[in-house]
């Protein structure tokens, strides 16, 4: 049931809709040459269609089903989140793969992604594969390779690897690669949660 000044969440097409939108406006106002008269204009609306949008707040819960708030609102790969790049991965036994297209939103040097997006990308794909409803996990450590620059608006394929199972410690590897060119490579160390874990950390049990 909802608090007093909240809804309960339920996916749309509306709000799936409303995400990438978002996402296509912010990949313009970083690049936008409009003049000063426009961009006043722009602002002017953007503040009323947030006033708009400010009144009752969505009641989350820690649900990792499909269709789930997290599930859409994820920072990577949320359908209806604003700034979400869209990575998608399909995990299978062992590992997972997935492609994802990094928009100018996420430049570092010209023309280049930023190292630290990379590093999401890697984190949240591996956690794509360590962590299940059954098996909650988080990282515990993630080491960057940054073997080359990897070029912004291309298709990036990520492969991800499951190495090891040690105890609670679950051993992967990953790459990034444009053009079948690998520009990075990770390692990383998660570890499942026991359910001291869970409560501590997120107050209670994953719900599924």
């Amino acid at each position: 049931m909802s608090q007093p000044g909240t809804v309960d969440w339920f996916p749309s097409e509306e709000r799936r809709e409303l995400g990438a939108a978002l996402r296509r406006l912010l990949d313009v106002v970083v690049r936008t040459g409009a003049d000063p008269a426009e961009l006043k204009s722009a602002t002017a609306m953007v503040d009323e269609l947030t006033a708009r949008l400010s009144g009752p707040v969505v009641q989350a819960d820690r649900s990792v089903a499909a269709g789930s708030y997290r599930t859409h609102m994820s920072i990577v790969g949320g359908l209806s989140h604003p700034i979400a790049p869209q990575l998608h991965m399909d995990v299978h036994e062992g590992g997972g793969n997935g492609e994802v297209v990094v928009g100018p939103l996420f430049q570092g040097g010209p023309g280049l992604v930023h190292g630290g997006v990379l590093a999401l990308l890697i984190d949240h794909a591996m956690g794509c594969v360590a962590a299940r409803p059954e098996r909650p996990a988080m990282t515990a450590k993630l080491t960057m390779h940054y073997r080359r620059p990897t070029p912004l608006g291309v298709p990036l394929t990520i492969t991800v690897r499951l190495d090891k199972i040690e105890g609670r410690k679950l051993h992967l590897s990953a790459d990034i690669a444009s053009s079948g060119e690998i520009t990075v490579q990770a390692d990383a160390i998660f570890l499942t949660l026991t359910k001291h874990n869970l409560r501590t950390v997120f107050g209670g049990p994953m719900l599924e």
